[in-house]
């Protein structure tokens, strides 16, 4: 599992993610194992000096093939002419066959930059599994997280997303069964008036640094509760963010060297 994140706005789009990625094996008795790894890179730039991006979540890998060889073989289909929403069509093609062919269940994308002549940012959010392919816009002034985004749900509405299902069921349970006419509509009309104060919305068409700001600031949050949360942690690892603004090429915010799975402790190099 990971948390990954996009945030179109005017000034272009911003891609953030953890480094976790978990690999499974099967050890000689037939028993699977489960090992966390902690700086896997889910951010590409699509090519070199490039106007798009992709950042990734989900599997970790498709079969035998990595997610920077797919945005390698995507690259190779891109030139000076193509739209973002072409690019993340030609994204789905290469990978829903490879999906189908390793037979592993979903990988998610987000690909963004921004279209030739006009300039005009746009990202779309990509799903391929076994069963279907989902290619879906992301509006301008929203900020998408995909993967683990229940603490980011948390934080923004005020509560976590399962409360209204959970409370619902227990007041049904001591409800008598001619209380339960029409309680569906009234409960979840009466949960969105109350809970409608709670959500931290504000200016939404961010400038893109304080989109930046906004993307890695929801996924620190969400790293260290998951760090510190009962059970194994489902990310982790140095959170990582590149955008694309209108006008430049695609950059970094913060990129981890290729020496960071070798450093011994916290401290001793900083992420660039």
């Amino acid at each position: 599992m990971s948390i990954a994140a996009a945030y179109l706005v005017s000034e272009g789009i911003v891609l953030g993610a953890d480094s976790s990625t978990t690999v499974q094996v099967s050890t000689p008795e037939g028993t699977g194992v489960v090992q966390l790894l902690t700086h896997s890179q889910k951010i590409f730039e699509v090519g070199n000096n490039s106007r798009m991006g992709v950042c990734t979540w989900g599997a970790g890998s498709i079969g035998n093939i990595s997610h920077r060889t797919i945005v390698a073989q995507l690259a190779n289909t891109v030139n000076n002419k193509t739209t973002v929403k072409e690019a993340a069509e030609r994204l789905v093609s290469i990978v829903e066959p490879e999906v189908k062919k390793a037979g592993i269940g979903f990988v998610g994308y987000y690909l963004g930059g921004w279209n030739p002549e006009s300039h005009e940012p746009a990202c779309f959010h990509i799903e391929v599994s076994q069963e279907q392919k989902k290619i879906e816009p992301l509006s301008l002034g929203v900020c998408t997280f995909s993967g683990d985004p229940k603490f980011f749900i948390r934080l923004f509405r005020g509560f976590d997303p399962q409360l209204p299902f959970n409370l619902k069921n227990e007041l049904k349970s001591h409800m008598l069964p001619n209380m339960l006419e029409n309680f569906d509509n009234v409960f979840d009309n009466a949960f969105d008036k109350a809970s409608g104060s709670l959500v931290s919305a504000g200016f939404q068409d961010l400038p893109i640094r304080e989109a930046i700001d906004f993307v890695y600031s929801y996924l620190h949050i969400t790293v260290k509760v998951e760090k510190f949360k009962f059970g194994p942690p489902i990310c982790g690892g140095p959170i990582e963010v590149g955008f694309i603004s209108t006008d430049r090429p695609f950059r970094w915010v913060r990129h981890k060297p290729f020496y960071s799975a070798i450093i011994e402790q916290e401290g001793e190099y900083d992420v660039k």
